[in-house]
């Protein structure tokens, strides 16, 4: 029987045979599926133009095993469409998804943090921000979560004025030396930012973080990014 129906997003799709779809989709109560979108690719395909990445869709499907079939979808009524970079920057949110999220676990919060990150993105907010904030909360929901709140050593909170190195095991410690400022810290504590310099030191702070738990494997969206910044 299918099952009723999903709120999802798309988050990659290929091939597959001559005009079928595999697809990777993020749902609010399993958490990301595969499934297998048969005809998609015909021109009468009751699929055409809805599934599309960024797009609000309801979906169900059949199946018990990995993968699954799409026998329904709808789409929202937003708009898709991300502007300027800000689409890149989707894709990257995207990516992280399909690193960090596993197959088949619900992680709600993690959803409404995603729909909540591309609406900032498309009213093209500060999307340093959005980023950050997207980036910390999806780690703390899978159990990465960060040590931002007191140093390790001490066990003192935070000072807003001092000095801090990140210790991927430990947490953060003063240092004299150390890269990033607490008002840093407590910025990503809250999600809240006010100056370029705290977007800068917890981008870079992300980034290594990130960097460690994916073991040296490369973002490729982060790449293009990085490219269309150059240009």
């Amino acid at each position: 029987m299918p099952r009723s129906l999903q709120a999802g997003f798309l988050l990659h799709h290929h091939n597959y045979q001559e005009s079928s779809l595999i697809l990777d989709v993020f749902t609010q109560a399993s958490g990301r599926i595969s499934l297998i979108a048969k005809g998609a690719r015909q021109q009468k395909s009751q699929y055409l133009g809805l599934i599309r990445p960024f797009v609000p869709l309801n979906i169900s499907y059949i199946g018990s095993g990995s993968l699954k079939t799409l026998s329904h979808v709808e789409t929202g009524r937003e708009d898709s469409i991300l502007p300027g970079i800000n689409t890149y920057c989707g894709f990257y949110l995207n990516e992280l998804l399909r690193n960090f999220i596993p197959v088949e676990e619900p992680y709600p919060d993690v959803f409404l943090n995603y729909l909540s990150c591309l609406q900032q993105l498309k009213s093209s907010q500060v999307i340093e921000a959005a980023l950050r904030t997207f980036e910390v909360e999806l780690l703390q929901a899978i159990g990465y979560g960060l040590q931002l709140e007191f140093d390790y050593l001490t066990q003192l909170p935070i000072q807003a004025t001092g000095s801090y190195q990140y210790d991927m095991e430990q947490g953060v410690t003063l240092n004299q030396d150390g890269r990033i400022l607490g008002e840093t810290l407590i910025a990503m504590q809250q999600g809240r930012y006010t100056n370029d310099r705290q977007l800068m030191e917890a981008k870079q702070l992300m980034r290594q973080i990130i960097d460690f738990y994916l073991q040296g494997k490369p973002l490729k969206s982060r790449a293009l990014i990085s490219k269309l910044i150059q240009k």
